[in-house]
């Protein structure tokens, strides 16, 4: 989307929703969707995958809609997991590039040889179309019914609050932005937490200490909150060492130059597409010792104390772009590391001779990426942990 008065008003929508005072309002939802995380994990620890989208589904579906997903079966959740399911692997920049030198292409018929994407892009937009229309009409019905928090229930109010009557193009802005949430939030937050999971496997030491911290600062009788973050560093280095190993958007969101520009000697016309290289930042050996290497210490001082954070454009971007829902992702993200490093551990799948066997870090391609289908065992670390002691310790905890 080019910068202009759409824009901005699908800015406007996001920062009112999700901005820094505003994100705060969900803490309670993400929370209880954590909370029940932990119950699926603890059922059926090998559907980790849908239980996690599941869980990034139901956190932005809430605070766009008030929409709240009774399972990863759910009509919506259904939706948008085929939708994304065609789109992620489609973002591709050699497909972009070819097309950008050759836009004749886009012409050929979809049954031409090397052009399935444009059949896949059809049922992709008959999907989204499905989408955007039945969730915008329940955000809509929602927000004449209740007072709970969610981008189409603050825009309307705020419009009655000043006696004025919301015009098409308003309207369509509206349905636009909370479509774009989904799309952006759910596919990024799900790579993240899947990368942790994927990094806890392959470094049992991160994985102990983490655990021995919250321990040591939370107890065993309640679960970690967002009001314990400043006494847990050690969560938040894993986390930013989980987004520095393999950013979600390795080439970062394209941008366009809005005139010409010289930097460094570097002649860059007007409407350029300039791509930031994520993925060598953030394994740039000057910065990062032994990049490729798991190692959230890197991010600690001497004395255990967060070093201030140098990774939040790898997750979020830069400048006016910077991505306005960065506040309400991090919080959920770092709810679910804490709760599951405090309920479980996170092994390697055993073979038949009951051996651990070792994981192979292995991720997709595109301009999103994500890791790989991989196995692991996701085990309590209390014997005898259950549905209902579990609900003990989610009973006992502060939101």
């Amino acid at each position: 989307m080019s910068y202009g008065d759409r824009w901005r008003l699908h800015r406007r929508f996001f920062h009112q929703t999700f901005g820094p005072e505003a994100a705060p309002r969900f803490l309670p939802y993400q929370h209880r969707r954590a909370c029940h995380l932990l119950h699926r994990l603890l059922e059926t620890p090998d559907k980790f995958n849908d239980h996690i989208f599941e869980f990034t589904a139901s956190v932005i579906l809430n605070s766009t809609y008030d929409y709240d997903p009774a399972s990863r079966e759910d009509d919506l959740v259904d939706i948008v997991a085929n939708l994304l399911t065609i789109v992620v692997p489609a973002m591709r920049p050699d497909i972009a590039v070819i097309l950008g030198a050759f836009p004749c292409l886009l012409y050929l018929p979809s049954w031409f040889p090397g052009m399935s994407f444009k059949r896949e892009m059809a049922v992709a937009r008959a999907y989204s179309k499905q989408y955007l229309e039945r969730a915008f009409e329940y955000g809509l019905q929602k927000a004449n019914n209740s007072v709970a928090p969610s981008m189409i229930h603050d825009a309307l109010q705020r419009m009655e609050e000043n006696k004025v009557s919301p015009s098409d193009s308003w309207m369509q802005g509206l349905k636009g932005a909370a479509g774009t949430a989904f799309l952006a939030a759910s596919e990024t937050s799900n790579s993240s937490l899947l990368t942790f999971i994927l990094m806890m496997v392959m470094n049992p030491a991160a994985q102990g200490k983490a655990q021995a911290q919250i321990d040591a600062v939370v107890g065993r009788d309640r679960l970690p909150g967002i009001e314990d973050r400043p006494l847990l560093p050690f969560i938040d280095a894993i986390f930013r060492e989980t987004i520095r190993f393999s950013p979600v958007l390795p080439l970062s969101i394209p941008y366009a130059a809005v005139d010409d520009d010289m930097y460094h000697g570097y002649h860059i016309p007007k409407g350029a597409i300039l791509l930031a290289n994520l993925w060598s930042m953030a394994h740039d050996e000057s910065r990062y010792p032994n990049p490729h290497a798991f190692i959230p210490e890197r991010f600690l001082n001497d004395d255990g104390s967060l070093k201030p954070n140098d990774t939040q454009h790898l997750a979020f971007g830069f400048g006016r772009r910077t991505c306005v829902g960065r506040h309400f992702a991090d919080a959920s993200v770092w709810t679910v590391m804490a709760k599951v490093l405090a309920i479980f551990n996170i092994l390697g799948p055993l073979d038949e001779n009951g051996v651990e066997m070792p994981v192979e870090p292995r991720f997709s391609t595109g301009i999103a990426i994500h890791p790989l289908p991989f196995r692991c065992r996701i085990v309590p670390r209390c014997e005898g942990m259950d549905a209902e002691r579990l609900e003990r310790l989610i009973a006992a905890s502060v939101v």
